[in-house]
């Protein structure tokens, strides 16, 4: 293995190394007690990683070409609870429960972008129109119920560590492979460069969108069957207020293109959700509220985006101190004083 990788992966593995390391210490010394005590702590760790994994992914899709999706909440619920609801009257498995989910996902995703490209609202305000409009759906179809996994039989597959990681490591190889050994890869990372150019070359851009919002839809379903099969339902809700679960996991995207900088995105994103739910459920064995919790980890997002806007400054520096280290040193070595 050559020197750079060996690095590369080491710069990977150490932001939850490092993680886990600060909170067990920061745990022990004000509880006395270790944050991870039994399986159960590895289960609500690996399952809340994958839940913001895949939202992560959902929202990589189309954040790096400039548009932000609102109706992701939405589309997560609806896709979820329609998906789900159906597979329980047909009386299915829970494996394909999670593909109903996936399939209305990416219908609701599907019908999201194609609004866009016809319409071409701006993406903010068309993901505000639509999410309100995608969360009607499934409250009116379930009369304000949502999805109730309580009690159901053949679907306990769903909550299972072991299915949940072999989940999160199909998508993560299945999107690796999708942006870097595909066509559809390589004209993303053209639009992300330059829209006008990438059309102007001949690249089909607005269908190109379409199957970002419908990859997307796909994604945050995955993630809606995760957190259903762990509380055994799923509320159906309106007024936009789905939104704030999406939104929440922007730290793990964008903290995994930082990290996927020395490996993949893929890869990098999977290894940041992890990073980021180690540091809350610390928090949650400090006995931080659910609201105090989450404003320390928009700090902790907030600090980090600080960082990546000044990035180059530092680089900047850094560099402009060898150089004169480099002066100082060769000055010497002329023997000039």
């Amino acid at each position: 293995m050559k020197k750079e990788t060996i690095k590369n992966v080491l710069f990977t593995i150490a932001f939850p190394i490092v993680m886990y390391i600060i909170m067990e210490a920061i745990v022990y010394a004000a509880k006395g007690t270790h944050v991870i005590t039994s399986m159960l702590d590895v289960k609500s760790i690996i399952r809340n990683a994958g839940m913001a994994a895949m939202i992560a992914f959902a929202l990589s899709f189309n954040l790096g070409s400039g548009r932000i999706d609102l109706s992701l909440g939405a589309q997560r619920l609806a896709g979820t609870i329609i998906g789900g609801v159906i597979a329980l009257k047909l009386g299915l498995s829970g494996v394909w429960l999670m593909v109903f989910a996936i399939i209305f996902g990416a219908l609701f995703g599907f019908l999201t972008g194609l609004m866009f490209v016809t319409f071409r609202v701006p993406p903010i305000v068309l993901g505000i129109g639509m999410g309100l409009i995608i969360e009607v759906i499934p409250y009116v179809a379930t009369k304000g119920v949502g999805l109730n996994l309580f009690g159901k039989p053949n679907i306990a597959v769903l909550s299972e560590t072991w299915f949940i990681v072999t989940v999160v490591i199909i998508v993560g190889i299945v999107i690796y492979l999708l942006l870097n050994k595909t066509r559809f890869g390589y004209e993303l990372n053209a639009i992300q460069g330059s829209q006008l150019i990438s059309q102007n070359s001949g690249i089909k851009i607005f269908k190109h969108t379409v199957l970002c919002y419908t990859f997307a839809g796909a994604l945050v379903c995955i993630a809606g069957v995760m957190a259903a099969s762990y509380s055994t339902t799923l509320s159906a809700s309106m007024g936009l207020t789905s939104s704030a679960v999406v939104m929440g996991n922007m730290f793990p995207m964008i903290l995994g293109q930082y990290i996927g900088r020395k490996s993949n995105s893929s890869i990098g994103i999977i290894v940041a959700a992890l990073t980021i739910r180690i540091f809350v459920y610390g928090l949650t064995l400090l006995e931080f509220s659910e609201a105090n919790a989450s404003v320390f980890n928009m700090l902790f997002f907030v600090g980090f985006l600080i960082f990546l806007a000044n990035e180059d400054t530092f680089k900047k520096k850094k560099a402009e101190k060898a150089r004169i280290e480099e002066a100082i040193a060769y000055k010497k070595e002329l023997g000039i004083a």
